[in-house]
């Protein structure tokens, strides 16, 4: 009976001391005290690990360490914690997607980055993520100097989606992989759908500035400031344009057999 008694009075101890613990966490974020929050949220994750309360604690420390006090590495460990412990999927499923994004923006951790990513095409997700993932993975491969993986991935998406804004920003990547490696005329043959199919994105995205380098680079001159001109009355620094068209001018007339063109 005394056994019995004391393991009923250590258990209320335990369940006691996680509680305070915890409404001392949810005053100190209430107060903006992110510090003394983050401690007694860690100390709930570190006492209780998988209770529910823990769960919740995990899900509080990473939300102050990646958003309150800017030190996203630190809130890998607290993502994993409600990824490997939480029983709610809905949990798990977003603190994946914080993790993948994390990796992505922030720790610029492009390898890790296609790892949480692809973990997510195997969890639940609509068309939309799917795509949203794939893209997200052939950037990192982009960064990553990966052309042929991101390609693929690229490849996929345009098979699979449309969505425009979806459609336009993996195209834009496409042309970007013939930009960078220097795949010239595929290049230009990209951009130019992207400014005929998608006019106000384009303009947006300075899509003919692109091209202009594109045109640049091949010493096409003539056509990199017909370009120019084209997109020199939509373009909000006008003055940059037009001091563009006049360092390529110059740049034209000493081209063999230019003789006479400046004006």
């Amino acid at each position: 009976m005394f056994f019995a008694a004391a393991l009923i009075i250590q258990s209320g101890c335990k369940v006691s001391a996680e509680k305070i613990e915890f409404k001392r966490a949810e005053e100190a974020s209430q107060r903006n005290q992110h510090e003394a929050a983050l401690k007694h949220y860690q100390a709930v994750v570190a006492q209780s690990v998988k209770t529910p309360l823990a769960i919740q604690s995990a899900k509080e420390a990473a939300r102050i360490l990646h958003y309150q006090l800017k030190r996203p590495k630190e809130a890998v460990e607290y993502y994993k914690h409600v990824i490997l412990y939480s029983q709610e999927a809905s949990d798990r499923i977003e603190a994946q997607k914080r993790l993948a994004n994390l990796h992505f923006t922030e720790t610029l951790d492009y390898t890790q980055a296609i790892a949480e990513f692809s973990r997510l095409l195997e969890l639940p997700h609509s068309q939309k993520e799917d795509l949203e993932y794939r893209l997200s993975i052939a950037r990192s491969y982009f960064y990553l100097n990966n052309f042929f993986q991101s390609q693929v991935e690229i490849d996929t998406i345009l098979t699979r989606s449309s969505d425009r804004d979806t459609l336009f920003d993996t195209l834009l990547l496409k042309a970007n992989i013939f930009l960078t490696t220097k795949k010239l005329d595929e290049a230009i043959d990209a951009l130019k759908k992207l400014m005929a199919d998608y006019p106000e994105r384009s303009r947006i995205e300075a899509i003919g500035l692109i091209l202009a380098v594109c045109y640049e680079e091949q010493k096409n001159y003539a056509m990199a400031i017909e370009t120019l001109q084209l997109i020199r009355d939509t373009y909000p620094r006008r003055a940059f344009v037009d001091q563009k068209i006049k360092t390529l001018r110059e740049r034209q007339t000493l081209l063999p057999g230019a003789r006479g063109l400046k004006k």
